[in-house]
């Protein structure tokens, strides 16, 4: 299995982490959270007080936390969508964008643009009090983010091109299995605002989305799970005149 060929540029390989439609038959596993992310959420979730709060309990409309060196859609939306007044939002976002992406939880050696870095929990408090999270493609549109962000019962947003090319080209309808969840999908980050305001009109709606998006995600993640442990149960064929030929 090859993991992080966020290219595609690897056929060689029976099992990999990133999807690509061109080689079907290869065993598939999502990314999931990252590691840090993941068990920041657990302890959080360990908390007596610890709620997922629905959408019309949530602080920030949305959060736009990445970095704009890996990938032109990412530029665009930081130097573009985000540089506009969030004209008729009712509720705060936030914002952490960077110019190059390092670790949340590495020493900040680089300049990332970054004033206060966030840390995994800090990152997760944000992500559980966002109604929606952006989420621009990188190198692939597959990311930790997406995982976090439904896991944390916020709402990934996209734009319709990333369910069907990489940013490279390589990797082939890369969000292939998400087309049919419940996330928002837009014709382009310039559509961001109007959107989400639109939205933002019908809280009881969006609670909704943030039900059946956790029903899609579980039923996602056990059915992919599922299939890999099939994909590697598999039985091999033998060569039964070789192992004939040497038997006792």
């Amino acid at each position: 299995m090859i993991e992080g060929d966020e290219m595609c540029s690897r056929k060689d390989y029976d099992a990999r982490q990133y999807y690509s439609a061109d080689i079907p038959d290869n065993g598939y596993l999502p990314l999931g959270p990252r590691l840090d992310s993941w068990s920041a959420l657990q302890l959080m979730q360990q908390s007596p007080e610890f709620i997922m709060k629905p959408p019309s309990s949530r602080r920030y409309a949305f959060n736009a936390i990445f970095s704009k060196g890996t990938g032109e859609g990412r530029r665009h939306l930081a130097n573009h969508v985000l540089g506009m007044p969030a004209a008729n939002l009712t509720m705060p976002i936030y914002t952490s964008v960077s110019r190059k992406w390092s670790s949340l939880t590495e020493v900040d050696t680089v300049d990332t643009g970054i004033a206060n870095k966030l840390n995994p929990h800090s990152y997760m408090e944000v992500l559980l009090d966002s109604i929606f999270t952006l989420s621009p493609a990188g190198h692939n549109p597959e990311c930790f983010r997406m995982f976090e962000a439904v896991e944390a019962g916020s709402i990934p947003v996209l734009v319709k091109e990333d369910l069907f090319v990489s940013a490279s080209g390589a990797c082939l309808e890369p969000l292939k299995h998400w087309r049919d969840a419940p996330i928002l999908v837009l014709d382009s980050w310039d559509d961001l605002y109007p959107t989400v305001v639109r939205l933002l009109g019908d809280m009881a709606a969006l609670d909704k989305v943030q039900r059946d998006l956790r029903s899609w995600y579980e039923g996602y993640m056990r059915k992919v799970v599922r299939e890999f442990e099939d994909f590697m149960m598999k039985p091999v064929e033998l060569n039964t005149s070789s192992a004939s030929s040497t038997s006792m």
